[in-house]
């Protein structure tokens, strides 16, 4: 620690305490601190009016060297200031290099001061730029005899639209937000919601349930929209109203009402209609199902709202990363003159790996169009790749969105249907898709796994010695129960546990202990019967190795001198014998 110190934040208060320099040895600090001691211990004091300072004097000494006479906590204070060390940092980080200590706090250090900002102001930022390349693909039939050239057709590319939106939300209080918006962009004017302007909203949270929103649009044409909308734990109303102040009496406001309610008391199945109302335009009527449906391969017993909310760097999770998702459907109908068309999307995500499929189908009187898009998101990061087919052609999409800052790049590549180039774009991102999975997905998924192992491994020698103490007394409690039913089923034919083991799956036997004895003890009549919907690590002589892992219980066992196995997962109930675990 006597190395020249990298000190971003000036935090010498506490060196100023001891009256060190922040260079300053382990050994320099604790002789400073025992020289302190010895003038300011409130025993070393004589004086009755003296002693309450001395008090003080000697905790805030106290204070500094608990702090600075420990390598991790004092790089935490050199780095990010006193106020960090009350973040509770993981116990692993204690035994890492002080350059890996350095490097996890700067960017803690960065990455609070991004949730600082976004508390602030809540910066949002989408910048769309379409390109249209269709006279790259375009058959020679389709062009001009002058068109047909490479150099042409490259010359042929253009910008056919590019917008910038930004947003910021101000916090007024815990009910009332405001928020201003402003949009710049190139594209179709027919639109008055896509015109060049700045808005203000203001949202309101009356109660829990109930909440209002008005948005204001400063530059021509002057749009107001008002919202209001009510939600509890089945049903869903909201109402928007668009409407021009000085065009009131002309045109009468746009309006749209949708309602939405759960279907099923036990199930996630939820109905929705919209009705839509405009003076420019026909109405519409909207009708949608749509059925979320989790699902938990790895870990059966763990309901799945607490899955959804895992964080699985921290969990070991399945070896595909396949294991936990959720999959959902939704079909519908829209009646709108000749725009009426009949929907249906489906999609599924997978927990572990971030990732998330969906494909949507719409058919309709005047065009046959369907939508397939895959999405990977991290913490601070989302990609999105997408591909449709309308009769506005094949749009390739690219999403990237960092720190809520999006980039979309649509890219029309035929204006007419080519089912060459469908095939094709539909092949090329599959096929990348495939390759990051297997490259870079799947291999990040199986190092997640190993630390967590290796961790669980570490914690349970650091840690458990204590249960494991009482958990050797417990078996030997057992021993006597265990020999004692085994001699006897041995003399009838009967049920003799030959070895049992409890833990996660194979590939982390570390972690796996041996519950023979405890198993032999619960044979009764050559019979096991263990309740389930409930872990067994609560069963004497059993301990959980590994918590937040799957776990399982393996037995081998002789019923009638044949051999049998069966591997039960945790939450499952034991039933021994059973002929379904007879080995051939």
């Amino acid at each position: 620690m006597n190395k020249s110190r990298v000190d971003p934040v000036r935090n010498e208060y506490l060196y100023s305490v001891l009256n060190v320099p922040t260079t300053a040895s382990g050994n320099e600090i604790r002789e400073r601190y025992r020289a302190l001691s010895v003038i300011f211990h409130p025993d070393k004091q004589r004086e009755e009016r003296t002693k309450d300072t001395a008090a003080v004097e000697f905790l805030e000494i106290q204070k500094a060297y608990e702090i600075l006479s420990d390598p991790f906590l004092r790089e935490v204070y050199d780095f990010l200031g006193e106020d960090a060390l009350k973040n509770p940092w993981p116990t692993e980080l204690r035994s890492q290099s002080v350059e890996q200590i350095r490097a996890h706090l700067r960017h803690w250090r960065i990455d609070r001061s991004q949730e600082i900002s976004d508390h602030l102001i809540r910066p949002r930022g989408t910048v769309t730029c379409g390109i249209d390349t269709s006279t790259l693909f375009a058959r020679g039939d389709d062009l001009d005899y002058d068109s047909r050239g490479i150099l042409a057709r490259f010359r042929g590319v253009w910008v056919s639209q590019f917008a910038i939106r930004h947003s910021v939300t101000k916090v007024l209080n815990e009910k009332t937000n405001l928020k201003f918006t402003s949009h710049l962009g190139l594209g179709p004017r027919n639109d008055l919601l896509s015109r060049n302007n700045l808005m203000g909203t203001i949202r309101h949270q009356f109660s829990p349930r109930l909440a209002l929103e008005a948005t204001a649009h400063f530059l021509d044409p002057h749009l107001v929209v008002a919202k209001a909308s009510y939600e509890d734990n089945d049903n869903t109303l909201n109402c928007r109203v668009h409407f021009i102040p000085a065009f009131w009496n002309l045109l009468p406001p746009a309006s749209t009402v949708s309602f939405s309610r759960r279907l099923f008391r036990h199930a996630s199945t939820v109905g929705s209609v919209a009705w839509t109302f405009s003076p420019l335009s026909m109405g519409s009527f909207e009708f949608d199902i749509h059925s979320p449906q989790p699902f938990d391969f790895s870990s059966p017993d763990v309901h799945h709202t607490d899955r959804m909310n895992a964080d699985f760097t921290n969990k070991p999770g399945s070896v595909s990363g396949f294991g936990v998702g959720l999959r959902a459907w939704s079909c519908g109908f829209q009646l709108s003159g000749f725009d009426s068309c009949i929907k249906t999307e489906w999609s599924i995500w997978f927990f572990e790996l971030s990732l998330r499929f969906k494909a949507g189908l719409e058919v309709g009187f005047r065009q046959l169009a369907y939508l397939v898009t895959a999405t990977w998101t991290n913490t601070n990061v989302a990609i999105s790749t997408s591909f449709g087919v309308s009769t506005k052609g094949l749009i390739m999409r690219f999403e990237v969105e960092y720190l809520h800052q999006k980039w979309i790049l649509p890219i029309t590549l035929s204006t007419v249907r080519n089912q060459t180039l469908e095939f094709f774009s539909a092949v090329l991102p599959s096929t990348v898709l495939l390759l990051g999975y297997h490259f870079v997905l799947k291999p990040r998924r199986q190092l997640q796994r190993t630390l967590y192992f290796r961790k669980a491994e570490r914690l349970l020698k650091e840690e458990n010695s204590q249960l494991k103490r009482r958990i050797d007394d417990t078996v030997g409690l057992l021993s006597e129960t265990a020999k004692r039913h085994m001699q006897t089923e041995r003399s009838r034919g009967g049920l003799v546990i030959l070895s049992a083991t409890y833990g996660p799956e194979m590939d982390a036997k570390n972690l796996t202990i041996d519950v023979t004895v405890p198993i032999q003890a619960l044979v009764h009549n050559s019979q096991v019967h263990v309740p389930g919907h409930r872990t067994k690590a609560g069963i004497q002589g059993f301990y959980d190795p590994a918590p937040a892992s799957p776990k399982s219980l393996r037995v081998r066992y002789l019923f009638r001198d044949r051999h049998h196995y069966a591997e039960i997962p945790d939450y499952v109930p034991v039933v021994l014998p059973l002929l379904d675990h007879l080995v051939n």
